[in-house]
C-alpha cells in the first residue's frame, strides 16, 4: 500500500513526522499532493493537551483521515 507522511499526534507535547498508508479515494473524494503545510490553531489545542484525542491521530490538512 502506498504511504504519506503526517503529523502524527503521540501525546501532549508530542507530535512526530511518519508514515501512514494513503487512505482509499471514494468516487466523491479528491486525492491532492500537498507540498506545504503547517498545523493550525485547533492542532496547537491538541499538542498542548487542551483538547483530548487518541494517539495516533493525524493532524494538520490531513486530519479528516486519520
Amino acid at each position: 500500500m502506498p504511504k504519506m507522511k503526517a503529523a502524527i499526534f503521540v501525546a501532549p507535547g508530542r507530535i512526530v513526522l511518519d508514515e501512514k498508508p494513503i487512505p482509499d479515494v471514494g468516487p466523491l473524494d479528491a486525492l491532492v499532493r500537498i507540498t506545504t503545510t503547517t498545523i493550525c490553531g485547533t492542532d496547537v489545542h491538541i499538542l498542548r493537551g487542551e483538547y483530548p484525542v487518541a494517539p495516533g491521530l493525524t493532524i494538520g490538512p490531513t486530519s479528516r483521515w486519520a
